[in-house]
């Protein structure tokens, strides 16, 4: 009998080593989500077009850009640049395109409000210029949804190149 207990015994354990655990699957975006990402998306294939009638499609009237980052003095300071600056910039002819790569996007929604977080490096043609981390805040319009506050960081180290490299949009 106490064989058979320990055979028993030994069985379970082994049966339980080899058991294949269900990895989770990620749940699949909300139309929402992916309706906030499209408009991030809109945003930066106007940039890439030098198209800033696509690019402005999906601001809202008073949004606002920043970037956080030490500056020359060494303080790390939010810096706003004004978005009609930036999106006269976007219609400005460029010798390369300017090209913003984006991935890793985790989409947050509560109501009428959205919160797009990514990953990004920015080219300019195929030139690396400098990588960090986009958050995008918007909210659900009669129109759809629309950026109103753009944040960003900016580096030159500890970039994922090779992530950047496979989030490439193809023209």
């Amino acid at each position: 009998m106490r064989a058979l207990l320990l055979l028993s015994f030994c069985l379970l354990l082994s049966g339980s080593a080899f058991a294949q655990t269900k990895k989770a699957t990620p749940a699949k975006p909300s139309a929402d989500a992916k309706a906030v990402e499209a408009a991030v998306v809109r945003f930066f294939d106007g940039m890439r077009a030098g198209d800033s009638t696509m690019s402005r499609s999906v601001l809202a009237p008073n949004a606002r850009l920043f970037s956080v980052g030490a500056g020359k003095d060494g303080k790390v300071l939010p810096r706003e640049t004004p978005m009609d600056k930036f999106v006269q910039m976007i219609a400005q002819p460029h010798p390369q395109v300017l090209d913003e790569r984006i991935w890793d996007v985790k989409v947050n929604i509560d109501g009428d409000l959205a919160t797009l977080w990514c990953e990004y490096a920015f080219y300019a043609g195929d030139t690396f210029s400098h990588c960090g981390v986009d958050a995008f805040q918007l909210y659900r319009s009669p129109e759809g949804w629309k950026i109103f506050t753009i944040t960003d960081t900016r580096r030159k180290e500890n970039c994922d190149l090779k992530a950047a490299q496979a989030a490439k949009t193809k023209p």
